[in-house]
């Protein structure tokens, strides 16, 4: 009687790579175009911080349009009402963004603001509860950088209002495009590795 190790085999890594190896090359030209668009949006980041309030704006607004579609759907349910007015809620926000996204803008960098002091505040919390290991001094520190950022946003508001957002966004597009560059480097290297071995 075979045992389950002799009638199975495990693939072997090559076999797994080579979905990802026929598209590594679509995955690093991803990642260059998510760099340079990050660059791009830090030389333009009060045109990107309107076009980020747009996108939060059309992002809720389709929301609320989905809690609307399904309130109405749920006959008899106890808290349609709620689910209606939230759904209204959703769809005005929404719209209000669209009409003025400026004031759309400033709302969102106070949000921001507000919740990286939170954030930081509540990081040397946890650092000084937790003293006793060895990386709580990084954990401090991040959350005096999280303050720090939050205050100034907050003491330059609603000037912060016309940069934060949308170098927020070219930051994280420069980030996700270094990431699937990285990415898409590890795949090629380890698969021209099991292919020399192999060899």
């Amino acid at each position: 009687m075979s045992t389950p190790s002799q009638t199975s085999a495990p693939p072997s890594l090559g076999t797994h790579l080579i979905p990802l190896r026929r598209n590594w090359g679509w995955l690093m030209a991803s990642g260059i175009a998510l760099v340079i668009l990050g660059i791009v949006g830090l030389g333009a980041v009060t045109l990107l911080s309107i076009a980020s309030a747009i996108w939060f704006g059309a992002m809720i607004f389709v929301g609320g349009i989905i809690v609307l579609i399904d309130a109405f759907r749920q006959q008899g349910w106890k808290s349609r009402l709620l689910h209606l007015l939230i759904g209204v809620l959703y769809v005005a926000v929404g719209v209000l963004t669209f009409i003025n996204p400026v004031v759309a803008t400033a709302s969102l960098t106070l949000l921001a603001g507000a919740a990286l002091v939170a954030t930081g505040v509540l990081r040397l919390i946890v650092a000084f509860q937790n003293k006793q290991l060895p990386s709580w001094g990084w954990i401090a520190f991040s959350g005096v950088l999280s303050v720090a950022l939050g205050g100034l946003i907050l003491a330059r508001w609603p000037e912060s209002s016309l940069w934060v957002l949308g170098t927020f966004l070219a930051v994280e597009l420069i980030f996700q495009g270094w990431a699937e560059i990285a990415l898409a480097r590890a795949i090629r290297s380890t698969f021209d590795g099991v292919i020399t071995r192999k060899a």
